[in-house]
């Protein structure tokens, strides 16, 4: 599984960082699936509500480091 992943604002982040929607939702923290094709990861809330499963570039297309 990929151990890094870039955020679209161009920032390395991994598991257990802290990423936004490019859309102003979260906070979300990025977590290791526990069943998932190699290097997706699922993005978590805080409140551990909401949990989106996401391939590698999907990080990149619609989430940042800080939110917008």
């Amino acid at each position: 599984m990929a151990s890094s992943y870039r955020t679209n604002d161009g920032r390395t982040v991994g598991i257990g960082s802290t990423v936004w929607g490019v859309n102003g939702q979260g906070p979300f923290t990025l977590v290791k699936p526990d069943s998932a094709p190699e290097g997706w990861v699922s993005v978590v809330s805080a409140d551990g509500e909401d949990w989106r499963l996401h391939a590698p570039e999907d990080i990149t297309l619609y989430y940042v480091t800080a939110r917008p």
